[in-house]
């Protein structure tokens, strides 16, 4: 994915051949795992609390707890993407969905790997599910990578 982006030497700094104002630059990694490992970092704990707690919960009896899994996992989408954004601002949104998005795809491949590895189907609902929640996830990140930008102007 290609972004405009402030040069490698800083804003205002041009690179011979870098395509000057007008160029662009791929994303800058180590922000993005950044604000992914941000975004897991609050997200996971809360969730395997809950997990630990209520874990054995019956199908229909389940605990009002689980709500806290998803506003953790908002959360965190929002504070990573705040963080990328942050570290670049003039490529700050796209920073932020990059980051949350790694961060999300991380947390629905686990998702799908322990329905596989204790025989709960994987089905086209669950999958469905999972798009519909990463774009909610990615859509805080790009709320927080915003934000970022707008208190550095």
């Amino acid at each position: 994915m290609a972004v405009s982006e402030e040069p490698a030497g800083g804003a205002g700094s041009t690179a011979e051949g870098s395509g000057g104002a007008g160029g662009t630059r791929r994303l800058h990694w180590p922000t993005v795992l950044a604000g992914a490992g941000l975004a897991l970092a609050v997200a996971i704990p809360p969730s395997l609390f809950v997990r630990i707690l209520r874990g054995g919960d019956m199908d229909g009896q389940e605990s009002n707890l689980w709500v806290v899994v998803p506003l953790a996992v908002f959360a965190g989408a929002a504070l990573g993407g705040h963080l990328a954004g942050r570290r670049r601002p003039r490529a700050g949104l796209a920073h932020a969905a990059a980051a949350t998005a790694l961060a999300f795809v991380g947390l629905a491949l686990y998702s799908l790997v322990r329905h596989a590895v204790s025989g709960d189907p994987i089905s086209v609902s669950l999958v469905i599910q999972l798009l519909l929640l990463g774009t909610i996830v990615v859509s805080f990140g790009v709320l927080g990578g915003y934000v970022a930008i707008r208190q550095s102007a």
